[in-house]
């Protein structure tokens, strides 16, 4: 980190986020430092091309798993990328970029979207997210409460 300044905030193992481009006002997500992106659970994925630019449309469910709402959402393809999902086999993801809120800090991440339906979290948020931004306490949770947008 020579030149840069340190994280600003310390976040636990699992934290509230929100992803406001997105309509998203809170989602748990899992702190996962092993793992270089993030990922969240998208249901319906479609690929769509407007003007040249390509656009990905899915829903995100929202809420306790017996009172799920979906969210639809769209935003610009980033990329496609080959992922080990966690069985360890390789799939081809939609990236995205989209800005992520954690408390009161606001930075723009890549998150892939997949089927994380059997998941206890449905969005995991990876070391290459964090970097520069949170330092990691894994003996606690949601230290950085709900987002505040």
């Amino acid at each position: 980190m020579k030149g840069q300044s340190p994280p600003n905030m310390i976040i636990g193992a699992c934290e509230w986020v929100a992803l406001p481009d997105l309509g998203i006002s809170q989602l748990r997500a899992r702190v996962d430092t092993g793992a270089k992106s993030c990922a969240m659970h998208a249901s319906d994925i479609e690929q769509v091309e407007r003007d040249g630019v390509s656009f990905a449309i899915f829903h995100v469910p929202i809420g306790r798993h017996e009172a799920t709402r979906w969210q639809r959402c769209e935003a610009e393809v980033r990329r496609i990328r080959r992922v080990r999902n966690t069985s360890g086999e390789l799939e081809e993801r939609l990236t995205i970029r989209t800005p992520v809120v954690i408390g009161h800090s606001r930075w723009d991440v890549d998150i892939t979207l997949t089927n994380r339906e059997k998941m206890r979290y449905r969005m995991l948020l990876g070391r290459t997210a964090m970097e520069n931004h949170a330092l990691v306490y894994p003996a606690r949770t949601f230290l950085q409460g709900k987002p505040r947008l």
